[in-house]
């Protein structure tokens, strides 16, 4: 936990201190429950502020149907730096019953036991269906057979493509390669039918290469939780990407003068990004007259490959509302999801739920949804984060050629394992 609170910038304060506070919460600002827990308890739920306000609407209806439901009144808390106020709280015993949990930092979170395990409630619903999720995101939130967090959507990867500029360069959907192999010759002839045009635009982001990193059989971090970057096998994954950059094919916005790749691709500055589904509502609403589409992004060596990026509702292991807690918890993942979902345009982690929308027939949604199914989740042990940091600040060197990739990523890989042993 020392290293944990130190991470996060709450230091001072001893571990036996900490554990005593958090075993005093309650979370909720109200005595126990009644008999049927439907009339003197407030559950605080915590998260941080949507990304629209269609967002914000959809889950204070969730909540609101849930008061009326069983009566169990719900408070909002909104924090503005997720990871350090939450941290804050649980040091001060006033977290919330019920919070947003990244599935990137759960392994942080489980090591300190602040999460309470799930599975003995699950087993006790009757109408919770397992199953019914999609496996990957699901199991994002599963620590040694234990699950800490339900998902309430997620987000994968796709392959935008600009339908005017392929036309432009006498191409069509149909040439999209489905195969990471084709891509250099497919990116090549874009690049000589339009020269004014960038062919694709990407982040050299590890939460966006992770996958193709491990395409080979090589892991970016080792079972103790150190960095592996330097791994043969990863850097031999990586190397195609580097060549594409070194031969002009593919550039960071940032290197297009643009914040991020929804910019680029959106003023036809790039004929392909491979982005998350967030980029899909940026482009309605910035972009509205772009001709676009999204296929799955290629598969590597023949197998399918992809992100998840997932958060899940958790438990406070100290709260003094379990059984409400769960009963929100379950209220917002099964019974609500379907309106939340529709309104807060997310994808549903249920399956069920996305057949009920029409996802998996959606032109543009079906990709991601597709990929749900086989994607690997953004999240691998508690140093995650910090050894992502490193890669991004090495990873830039070898695609400018300023070093090598094997160069850039041994030092990233003993950056971050130094960093690693001073926390």
């Amino acid at each position: 936990m020392k290293k944990l609170l130190k991470r996060f910038g709450i230091v001072g304060m001893s571990l036996g201190v900490l554990v005593g506070l958090t075993a005093c919460s309650s979370g909720g600002d109200t005595a126990g429950s009644g008999e049927d827990g439907d009339s003197d308890v407030t559950l605080t739920v915590g998260f941080w502020k949507g990304d629209s306000t269609s967002e914000d609407s959809a889950r204070k209806k969730a909540f609101d149907a849930f008061t009326e439901k069983t009566g169990i009144e719900v408070k909002e808390k909104v924090y503005n730096d997720y990871e350090t106020q939450l941290m804050t709280d649980l040091v001060g015993g006033t977290a919330p019953d019920v919070f947003y949990v990244d599935a990137s930092n759960l392994p942080s979170l489980t090591a300190q036991q602040i999460l309470e395990p799930l599975n003995s409630f699950i087993d006790e619903e009757e109408n919770f269906n397992q199953e019914d999720f999609y496996e990957p995101i699901f199991n994002a939130f599963v620590e040694d057979g234990s699950v800490y967090g339900v998902p309430k959507d997620y987000s994968t990867l796709g392959f935008y493509y600009n339908e005017e500029l392929l036309g432009e360069a006498g191409l069509s959907v149909a040439d999209i390669p489905t195969n990471f192999e084709d891509l250099e010759g497919f990116l090549t002839t874009l690049k000589e039918e339009l020269p004014d045009v960038q062919p694709m635009v990407f982040s050299p982001l590890l939460a966006r290469q992770m996958y193709i990193a491990q395409s080979n059989g090589g892991k970016i971090v080792n079972e103790d939780g150190t960095a592996n970057l330097d791994d043969p096998q990863v850097i031999e994954s990586l190397e195609p990407l580097v060549d594409l950059y070194e031969k002009g094919l593919v550039r960071s916005a940032d290197d297009l003068g643009d914040g991020w790749p929804g910019d680029t691709f959106g003023r036809g500055g790039a004929v392909i990004s491979d982005e998350g589904a967030w980029m899909v509502s940026h482009l309605k609403t910035n972009f509205p007259d772009l001709q676009w589409g999204v296929t799955e992004v290629p598969t590597i060596n023949g197998e399918k490959g992809n992100m998840a990026f997932t958060v899940s509702y958790s438990m406070n292991a100290a709260t003094a509302h379990k059984e409400e807690a769960w009963q929100l918890i379950n209220h917002l993942t099964n019974d609500a999801m379907k309106d939340y979902a529709e309104e807060a345009s997310v994808l549903p982690s249920r399956k069920s739920v996305a057949e009920e929308l029409n996802i998996d027939s959606d032109e543009i949604m079906a990709s991601f949804a597709e990929a749900a199914n086989y994607a690997t989740a953004w999240q691998d042990g508690p140093n995650l984060t910090l050894i992502a940091s490193r890669y991004e600040n090495m990873f830039p060197s070898a695609l400018k050629g300023e070093m090598s990739l094997e160069e850039a990523l041994k030092e990233a890989t003993e950056s971050a394992n130094r960093d690693i042993d001073n926390q």
